[in-house]
């Protein structure tokens, strides 16, 4: 980690993730002096027990991929500034300024937004304690593990029931969890109703996660009392926030607090970019953020070129 920053870099790179790393080895490698501030650095895969979706590696676990990822920027001339949370990001002349709460300022000609989006919490007992051993915020990710187990899906929309149907199609049996209707495509809920792997309790919450090293069940409320429910996983899908707000309007997004970009990973203004699970792309996955990364680096290298 670094201690003083230079007085400009050609791009400060914002979030340590895989599309934060991703995009700052590529502007290294383009030979630009490139800075780094994140809160950690390797992002929020690190809270995942098992990654097995990431080419090239397998079944790994996601602390260790994490470490990787900072090993890997760590090996490149990069300034790294982790710890910090980023609270503004001003536009100047010709350069853009970028500053944390914890009063460090860092100065770019050009800056990727790679924050991720923060998985929204369920706030009761268990979840924080069995996160990765049983709780998960991605069914992309981790449903595979949980072929022919009992799992619950928690959610009020289209993300929980393409949950529940994924780990139906796994042979799971599977209890949807949610206090009103679904809002969901009538033909997702149509394919629902006629799953014999589903059990909807769409009257109900989720009050505890129950289990001591991994998840051995739920505890359900509704009108008639609480129901102690046993499964092997929680998928918990009910929605994310985009830590973005710094930006200040600075760059366009969407209704979901999604950063817009272009088909090379521009934003609205010009000469800053924007990679990973904050933008309105496709996918939100891990693999894919370090694919933007990469896109984002070169596109800022051919921006800066042109200036």
């Amino acid at each position: 980690m670094t201690d003083q920053p230079k007085d400009r870099y050609d791009v400060v790179v914002i979030g340590g993730g895989p599309a934060g790393s991703a995009a700052a080895v590529y502007t290294a490698r383009h030979g630009l002096s490139t800075a780094v501030v994140a809160g950690e650095l390797g992002g929020q895969i690190r809270w995942a027990g098992k990654v097995g979706n990431y080419l090239g590696r397998g079944l790994v676990a996601g602390d260790e991929l994490a470490r990787s990822f900072r090993e890997h920027v760590e090996s490149f001339a990069i300034d790294t500034f982790a710890g910090r949370e980023v609270d503004a990001l001003v536009p100047g002349d010709g350069v853009f300024e970028v500053f944390t709460k914890e009063g460090l300022a860092l100065t770019g000609r050009a800056v990727v937004i790679a924050t991720g989006r923060a998985p929204a919490r369920l706030a009761v007992p268990g979840e924080q304690e069995l996160l990765g051993r049983g709780v998960s915020y991605c069914a992309t990710c981790d449903a595979a593990f949980f072929r022919g187990r009992p799992a619950a899906v928690v959610g009020p929309g289209e993300t929980a029931a393409g949950a529940a149907l994924q780990l139906a199609a796994l042979e799971a049996h599977v209890v949807l969890v949610n206090d009103k209707p679904l809002r969901a495509d009538e033909s997702l809920l149509a394919k629902l109703a006629a799953s014999p792997n589903v059990d909807q309790r769409l009257d109900a919450k989720v009050t505890r996660i129950l289990g001591d090293e991994q998840v051995a069940g739920i505890v359900i409320e509704d009108g008639s009392g609480a129901q102690t429910v046993p499964v092997d996983a929680v998928f918990i899908e009910i929605g994310s926030t985009a830590p973005a707000q710094f930006t200040g309007g600075l760059v366009r997004t969407n209704e979901a607090g999604e950063i817009e970009v272009d088909r090379t990973l521009m934003t609205s203004q010009p000469g800053v970019f924007a990679a990973g699970d904050v933008t309105d792309q496709l996918g939100k996955q891990a693999i894919i953020a370090a694919g933007d990364g990469a896109r984002a680096g070169v596109a800022a290298a051919r921006w800066l070129q042109r200036q």
